[in-house]
């Protein structure tokens, strides 16, 4: 018996805490994003347009196509309880994934069940797993996408798979396009493959496949150069973080200076408020230390595949944040299985007795926890 399972009770004590204190959300009012997402949700049943506040939008469009499904004009405050739910059950489907691709890794004992609980009970993942905002998409759809891409692919199906959560991705969060690099680099070696063993048709079939996943991609993009092209907007997501200059946009994804359109510092020193639930807290020196940390760590693990694509993945999506000029704590909840992945990696290094790990995840995710309770009865007693 390892020593994670002597915490077994704690372990699933620790998990429905969280999953509660998550469920605190679907009391509280839509607030700064929400409402735009919700605002579009609503025309799309109500107006049969996709539009905010009276213009065409060219907001990504897949968060308002979930709230037009769970929309109710009798009573949208339910319709909205409804879609911050399905953002949990998403979140649980990700996890779910996210446990899945650690086991193929084969780690000992429950490493992958301690990562998956110190992500669960994590401050942000509880925050943002019940709010009418895109990271539970996003993190289903990461981690179905890097558990299918470690896979070793031999049939079109396979590729399927792969194709689809990353149509996901992109159409959620245009940035994850950068994940393109990971797919080309597994998928050019199954053609490969098939071209060796002279699977002619097979490789026309792919093409088919490819292009049929890529489609609503392809007449999303339409729809936006359209928008675009007319000037119509009333708010356009494109020029929203965006300035000028791209240095501009380059050290304010660093943390070298705030964006104009923010009102704190993000980039690296936001990097440590993700583990942290102090609200606002920036510090360079913390941040930079805890990306050493998991960076040595996977990276000391680089002759891996499964390894190394997670890790390319990650570098990609933080070199992508920080050219887009943003970098937001909620935008990296996406990476944290990964993190803490490195952390513990980077903690082997060491031939550190594993209990010890064992222990430390186990303190800080009751840390969390007690600090959501408190945070519960705070909401709640406002309510």
């Amino acid at each position: 018996m390892t020593q994670l399972l002597k915490f077994k009770y704690i372990f699933y004590s620790l998990l429905l805490v969280s999953f509660l204190s998550s469920l605190r959300n679907l009391l509280l009012p839509l607030v700064f994003d929400e409402l735009q997402y919700a605002e579009i949700g609503k025309n799309m049943i109500t107006k049969g347009e996709y539009s905010l506040f009276g213009s065409p939008s060219t907001f990504t469009p897949i968060l308002p196509f979930l709230v037009s499904l769970f929309y109710i004009k009798s009573c949208p405050a339910i319709g909205f309880a409804f879609v911050k739910f399905a953002n949990l059950s998403l979140m649980i489907v990700g996890l779910r994934y996210c446990f899945l691709y650690l086991k193929k890794l084969d780690l000992p004992g429950n490493i992958a069940l301690l990562i998956v609980l110190v992500t669960a009970v994590n401050n942000s993942f509880i925050t943002w797993s019940t709010v009418i905002y895109p990271e539970s998409i996003l993190f289903c759809a990461f981690w179905i996408f890097i558990y299918n891409v470690t896979g070793e692919i031999k049939t079109n199906s396979q590729v399927i798979g792969i194709l689809i959560p990353i149509v996901i991705l992109m159409i959620t969060r245009y940035l994850y396009a950068v994940l393109g690099v990971v797919l080309l680099y597994v998928v050019l070696q199954y053609v490969i493959g098939l071209y060796k063993e002279k699977k002619y048709n097979h490789m026309m079939q792919l093409v088919f496949i490819s292009l049929l996943c890529f489609l609503p991609l392809l007449i999303w993009f339409k729809y936006v150069f359209s928008i675009e092209s007319n000037h119509t907007l009333n708010q356009s997501y494109f020029t929203r973080f965006k300035n000028n200059d791209v240095f501009y946009n380059i050290k304010a994804g660093l943390g070298i200076l705030k964006h104009d359109e923010v009102d704190k510092v993000n980039g690296i020193p936001a990097f440590v408020s993700l583990f942290a639930p102090v609200t606002g807290l920036r510090n360079w020196l913390a941040s930079i230390v805890l990306i050493l940390f998991f960076s040595i760590g996977l990276l000391s693990k680089w002759s891996s595949v499964k390894y190394r694509i997670l890790a390319l993945s990650i570098f990609l999506i933080m070199l992508g944040l920080i050219l887009a000029g943003t970098g937001f704590s909620r935008y990296w909840l996406v990476l944290l299985p990964g993190f803490w992945l490195g952390f513990y990696e980077f903690f082997n290094l060491f031939r550190i007795k594993e209990k010890y790990f064992i222990y430390f995840v186990i303190l800080l995710s009751t840390l969390y926890v007690m600090n959501e309770v408190r945070l519960d009865y705070i909401i709640l007693k406002r309510l």
